[in-house]
């Protein structure tokens, strides 16, 4: 139906529509296919593609070369930010280890590399420096406008109406419509 080259982007905008349907959030049922969703259009990403023209080719090996840094980062960041005092209950070894995880990722990733040139590092650090001061501008613009924003009054109490409506809502979503959904 799709021909190799149809695959790779039908496999992509699999992904893309799991991603979707996953960012949706627990209020929406379709957020519970996002990541078989997205499992399987990277399944069929893997798996299928044969002949493929040249430039196909290229995104397939450039996709499958990306996994193997991918995977050590990805479970590195999980466990950074589940395990960090910010969002959870921080545990040393299990940070380092999150940490250990992503320089193993930087390091998978560089060691493809052939050589280094100084154009190539002269960019990188250019561009370093360009993403450095764009999160200080993130940073500052983020504290000046919660410095200046100040506190704002409570709301007012619902009224019993309101109330009532609030409570008829949750209930209708925690037990289910009459068909039992």
């Amino acid at each position: 139906m799709f021909g190799d080259e149809g695959l790779i982007w039908a496999s992509l905008l699999i992904m893309a529509i799991g991603n979707s349907f996953h960012r949706m959030g627990p209020s929406f049922e379709r957020s519970r296919f996002g990541f078989p969703l997205m499992l399987l259009g990277l399944t069929c990403l893997i798996l299928f593609p044969e002949d493929l023209a040249n430039r196909e080719s290229e995104l397939h090996t450039s996709i499958l070369r990306s996994v193997a840094p991918l995977v050590p980062f990805s479970i590195g960041a999980i466990l950074i930010l589940h395990y960090s005092p910010t969002y959870g209950e921080p545990r040393t070894l299990r940070l380092v280890s999150g940490w250990l995880l992503v320089a193993i990722s930087w390091f998978i990733l560089y060691s493809g590399k052939s050589s280094i040139s100084p154009s190539g590092t002269t960019r990188g650090v250019l561009v370093l420096f360009g993403v450095s001061i764009s999160l200080v501008a993130v940073i500052i613009g983020t504290h000046l406008s919660e410095r200046s924003s100040g506190l704002k009054h409570e709301s007012e109490p619902l009224s019993n109406e309101e109330e009532r409506l609030v409570r008829a809502i949750l209930e209708m979503h925690m037990d289910g419509d009459e068909n039992g959904n």
